[in-house]
């Protein structure tokens, strides 16, 4: 008796500490930016990753059908990335895709920093910077991290 009860225990507390070790990304739901003056003509989406417990690991994490929706037709314009209070690896990256694979932001998101919020903008074919056009939903893929916890927020900026 003594036995299950021990047995029983242990994967009371085991059972938990195995549900926290997946990494996680969740996204906002799109929104429309608003100044005094009204709808500026720009909107946004933002996804907090926090890395798996157990090996650093971010997951990819696709745009979901509402979100999809109301970006498809806007240009991805510019994206801020902020390193959490348990900030990634330094010089972890993230890449932007669409359904082709294509990095919209062309490698701008490489080497992101561990204690600054930094900004950048879509590099296009690798030519010039500007915005890319959207039309379908987009994969936010951060890599490169080994610290486990590790949280990373990034929104993206859209205009119409």
């Amino acid at each position: 008796m003594k036995k299950i009860l021990f047995i029983a225990l242990i994967a009371l507390f085991l059972i938990p500490t195995l549900g926290l070790a997946a990494g996680t990304c969740t996204q906002s739901d799109a929104e429309n930016i608003y100044s005094s003056e009204g709808w500026t003509g720009l909107s946004k989406i933002t996804f907090t990753c926090t890395a798996d417990a157990s090996d650093g690991s971010f997951p990819a994490t696709a745009t979901n059908a509402a979100n999809t929706a109301f970006i498809t037709g806007k240009y991805l314009l510019k994206a801020t990335t902020n390193p959490g209070a348990t900030a990634p690896t330094d010089n972890y990256d993230i890449t932007l895709t669409d359904a082709d694979g294509v990095d919209l932001m062309g490698g701008t998101l490489a080497n992101r920093d561990t204690a600054n919020s930094e900004e950048a903008l879509p590099y296009i074919g690798g030519l010039a910077y500007g915005p890319q056009p959207i039309t379908g939903a987009l994969t936010h893929t951060p890599t490169g991290n080994s610290v486990n916890s590790a949280i990373s927020v990034t929104t993206y900026i859209f205009s119409r």
